[in-house]
């Protein structure tokens, strides 16, 4: 950073009720931040969301918080923390309103993201400290929902933001002839699909939800060097190359899903889907957030048998098919090492892969997705498997050296075979990352993927 020095910024959301809490429950879905146009660089690796969550009950003047003695008590995702709370990161250019990346589904994201990417260490040390996250849902029942009987105890976090935009390793001309300012928005989740209870059992928990107080992002910005302004002052124009996800949603009925997408992206890194119960998305009684294998009838695991990537509707990049070894063995409980190896690449390549919490004890088949009383205290249920919780997706990688694979004018495509059986309709979660530039001129800004 060409700078003398740096300050640290402490900037408060642009919509915040009167009484500086914001609750989704109570009409306030929509964090906003403004870091505004100013003579200096920003470091967007130092952006952080700063402030104190607090989980309750009830929706009295006064809620009433989760305490020790309660039962069944009402929960979190212990791997996702506060990241749970965000449901989509949107990044906007402050002058002209331009969307500079934008992730939907993005707790469900980062559910898959921190588990490949942290460490139980991870989770335990430094994301428990900043994100309140913990890899046993005991402990963070224990540590970040319960509270005092008046609910007075604090429940701090300062986390980051992962994304293709702010991680990039990109500094910010936040000059006003130069790039200028940043808007951050994060959407907030519902309550229903944030919290859920230990068990099925929702006795006194209908109107739990989150709150959040004391909120503000906090940033590093370098001053220019006296010396450097006329020349970080001329550049009226630039370029930023990122990497950026790309979120969708579809639901499949079926043993035999096809899904194809036209996603036109020049560049396509790779690709991973993850599943959810359709019946388990906005429901205090189960866990929406969950990657869990898919649910066949009775709560039972569903399993794929066979999948294939397409591209224009051939097979690509393999032209195989991934046949599991649950296809030679109904009773295997171990996950297919050659999927369990595509959904890691996927997220992040091999060579930087250099901590991570997957492992056979959270890739195993050895739950069921059931929420019950019995199944939460015998520990089969998903909603307490150990080393963060279940954790599964479908992936593939197209990029050895960033280059990436041109699916601009060729449909994505994805075939799954699988012993589903009855009624039972599965949501997909379909994540692409792809590389993107950036281009910044006085007539605004435009993003070419």
């Amino acid at each position: 950073m060409s700078s003398a020095t740096s300050r640290y910024l402490e900037i408060r959301p642009n919509n915040i009720p009167s009484d500086g809490r914001i609750s989704f429950k109570n009409g306030f879905p929509m964090l906003s931040f403004t870091i505004a146009a100013q003579n200096g660089l920003l470091d967007p690796s130092t952006i952080r969301i700063v402030g104190d969550m607090r989980i309750f009950k009830d929706n009295l003047a006064n809620p009433t918080p989760v305490v020790a003695g309660d039962n069944p008590k009402i929960t979190m995702d212990n791997r996702l923390g506060v990241f749970a709370l965000w449901e989509q990161l949107t990044i906007r250019h402050s002058k002209s309103k331009m969307v500079c990346e934008q992730i939907r589904h993005y707790n469900r994201y980062m559910s898959s993201y921190l588990g490949v990417t942290s460490s139980k260490q991870d989770l335990t040390g430094h994301l428990g400290e900043t994100a309140l996250c913990m890899p046993n849902p005991k402990a963070f029942v224990d540590t970040v929902v319960v509270n005092t009987a008046g609910g007075t105890q604090k429940k701090e976090f300062s986390c980051h933001l992962p994304s293709g935009f702010l991680s990039g390793g990109n500094h910010i001309n936040l000059m006003e002839t130069a790039f200028g300012g940043l808007e951050i928005e994060i959407m907030l989740a519902p309550d229903s699909n944030v919290l859920f209870s230990e068990t099925e059992v929702l006795t006194g928990l209908e109107e739990a939800h989150y709150q959040l107080r004391d909120l503000k992002l906090t940033c590093e910005v370098g001053d220019i060097k006296p010396e450097d302004m006329a020349m970080m002052s001329s550049q009226t124009t630039g370029s930023l190359e990122y990497n950026t996800i790309t979120g969708l949603y579809t639901s499949v009925n079926t043993n035999n899903a096809q899904i194809q997408y036209d996603v036109a992206l020049r560049q396509l890194q790779s690709a991973f889907l993850t599943f959810c119960p359709s019946n388990h998305i906005n429901t205090l009684a189960q866990n929406g957030l969950a990657t869990t294998y898919p649910a066949s009838t009775g709560n039972v695991l569903g399993h794929f048998t066979r999948v294939q990537f397409l591209r224009g509707g051939q097979k690509y990049p393999a032209d195989f098919d991934y046949v599991t070894n649950i296809s030679f063995d109904g009773n295997v409980s171990t996950v297919d090492s050659q999927l369990a190896r595509l959904q890691l690449e996927s997220i992040i390549p091999e060579y930087q892969l250099d901590r991570t919490s997957a492992s056979p004890v959270n890739l195993n088949r050895n739950y069921d997705l059931s929420g019950s009383g019995t199944s939460s205290v015998d520990g089969t249920s998903y909603k307490v498997q150990p080393d963060g919780g279940a954790l599964f997706a479908i992936g593939v990688r197209y990029s050895q050296f960033n280059s990436g694979q041109d699916f601009s004018r060729e449909q994505f495509g994805v075939s799954l075979e699988s012993n589903l059986a009855g009624d039972s309709p599965q949501s997909v979660f379909l994540f692409l990352k792809a590389r993107a530039t950036l281009m910044y001129s006085p007539t605004g800004v435009q993003v070419i993927q």
